[in-house]
C-alpha cells in the first residue's frame, strides 16, 4: 500500500495544468479534431474504460444500461451516442465522468434515489464536466496520496496515466463543481424533469451519512459540502416550474438493482443503511416484496430489544408476499431453531432447500436438520456454534 501511495502522489504531481478556460463543446461534431494533449487524455480514458470492463466492475444488465443511457440522451441530446453511461457494481455513494465522455454511476448510489429526476440530477452534473471540458482545465491536485490509493484499491483496477487525477471521481475544484451543478440543473429543467427533486438527491445522501456515521462519500471528496450544496440547490430551484419526477419508471427499471444493493449492504453488515431505507413505510413501498427479508436480517443483526420479534414479522411478510424467495425460509427456520421450535424450524428449512437445492450453504442447513432429526438433540443455542457461521 505504501508503494501504491507514492506512485499515486507522483501521478498527481505530474498532472498537467490548464489555468486558462476553454470553450465548451457545442455538439458531437466538434469532437472530431482534438488537440494532442486532450487526445492523450481521451486515449487514457478509453484504456480505463477497458480496464473497468476487464475487472468485471461494469454492471452487465443491458436493460439497466439502456435505461441510464436514455436519461443521458434526454439530458444531452446533441451528444447522443457520445456521452455513454454505465453502472458500476459498487456500494459506495459515487459517480464520476471521464474526459472521453464516459459516465459511471455506482449501483449503491442509484439504489438510494426515489425517482428518475433524482438520478438525472447526478447524470446531468457529470455530463456537464464533459461538455465543459473540466478535465482539460483541472488545476486541483490529489494532495492526499493515501486517500488516492484507497480509491484505486477500492476499484481494483490499474491506474492509467494521469487520468484518475483528472476525472470527477476524485473531485474537481469547487468552481468547476458549482458550474457543473448550475449547468446540470439547466439541463434537468430543459429535459422536463422536476428541478426540486435535485434537493432530495443530496438530502438522501446527507441522511445516510448521518445515520451510518460516514465521514464523507467519495462522490463529495472535494466537492462543496453537502449542506452547502443543498442550500445552493434550494436557491437555484426557487422559481423553477413543475416537471416530471419519473417515479414509476425508475422503480420498474431499478427493482433488481435495488434488491442487489440490499444484499451487498447485508453482506457487509451495513445494517444502519438497510434500516434507514426500509424502516420508512413510504420508502419500503418502493421496493419489491423480497426487501422484507433484508429488513428482517437487519433487525436480527442489530439485536436491540424487540428486534427478534420485528425480524420474525419481516421474514413472515417476505414469505407471504414473495413465497418463492428462498432466503426468507432459511432465516425464519434458524430463528425457530434458536427458540427450540423444532417442527417449525424443520418445516421452514426443508422448504428453503426445496426452493434452493444448489444453495451454497446447503451443508450448513443440513447440519441443523440432522441435529433436529437425531435423538437427544443438544441445546439449540449451544449447538449453533457447531458448523461454520451462518452467512447473512
Amino acid at each position: 500500500m505504501r508503494r501504491l501511495g507514492v506512485a499515486a502522489l507522483s501521478l498527481a504531481l505530474a498532472a498537467p495544468v490548464h489555468a486558462q478556460p476553454v470553450p465548451p463543446w457545442a455538439g458531437a461534431d466538434a469532437l472530431r479534431d482534438l488537440a494532442p494533449g486532450e487526445k492523450n487524455l481521451w486515449q487514457e480514458a478509453d484504456e480505463f474504460d477497458q480496464a473497468l470492463a476487464r475487472a468485471g466492475k461494469v454492471n452487465p444488465d443491458p436493460a439497466l444500461t439502456a435505461y441510464l443511457q436514455g436519461i443521458v440522451d434526454r439530458l444531452y441530446p446533441e451528444f447522443a451516442g457520445r456521452l455513454r453511461v454505465r453502472a458500476l457494481d459498487a456500494p459506495h455513494l459515487n459517480a464520476f465522468a471521464l474526459p472521453n465522455g464516459s459516465i459511471y454511476v455506482n449501483t449503491g448510489l442509484i439504489a438510494r434515489f426515489e425517482n428518475e429526476a433524482q438520478l438525472a440530477t447526478v447524470l446531468a452534473h457529470e455530463g456537464a464536466h464533459f461538455t465543459h471540458r473540466h478535465a482539460l482545465q483541472q488545476a486541483e491536485r490529489v494532495k492526499n496520496a493515501a486517500a488516492f490509493a484507497l480509491v484505486v484499491a477500492m476499484l481494483g483496477v490499474p491506474l492509467v496515466g494521469d487520468l484518475l487525477a483528472l476525472s470527477s471521481m476524485f473531485g474537481y475544484s469547487r468552481e468547476h463543481e458549482r458550474e457543473a451543478d448550475a449547468i446540470g440543473l439547466r439541463r434537468l429543467v430543459a429535459a422536463g424533469y422536476a428541478a426540486r427533486e435535485s434537493i432530495r438527491t443530496f438530502e438522501h445522501l446527507q441522511e445516510e451519512i448521518r445515520a451510518a456515521d460516514i465521514r464523507e462519500p467519495f462522490f463529495f471528496a472535494s466537492h462543496p459540502r453537502l449542506q452547502e450544496r443543498i442550500d445552493s440547490f434550494r436557491e437555484l430551484v426557487r422559481d423553477a416550474d413543475a416537471g416530471e419526477i419519473g417515479r414509476e419508471r425508475f422503480l420498474a427499471a431499478t427493482g433488481t438493482l435495488r434488491l442487489a444493493s440490499l444484499a451487498a449492504d447485508l453482506a457487509a453488515f451495513r445494517t444502519k443503511q438497510i434500516l434507514l431505507v426500509l424502516a420508512s413505510p413510504e420508502r419500503r413501498r418502493e421496493y419489491p416484496p423480497e426487501a422484507s427479508y433484508y429488513l428482517g436480517e437487519a433487525y436480527r443483526l442489530r439485536n436491540d430489544p424487540g428486534d427478534e420479534a420485528a425480524a420474525e414479522r419481516e421474514f413472515r411478510l417476505a414469505i407471504e408476499t414473495a413465497p418463492r424467495f428462498a432466503p426468507a425460509y432459511r432465516a425464519l427456520g434458524l430463528l425457530h431453531y434458536k427458540r427450540g421450535q423444532t417442527e417449525d424450524a424443520r418445516r421452514a428449512l426443508r422448504r428453503y432447500l426445496a426452493l434452493a437445492p444448489d444453495a451454497a450453504d446447503r451443508g450448513f442447513v443440513e447440519y441443523y436438520l440432522h441435529l433436529m432429526d437425531a435423538p437427544g438433540t443438544a441445546n439449540h443455542n449451544e449447538s449453533m456454534t457447531g458448523p461454520p457461521r451462518q452467512q447473512p
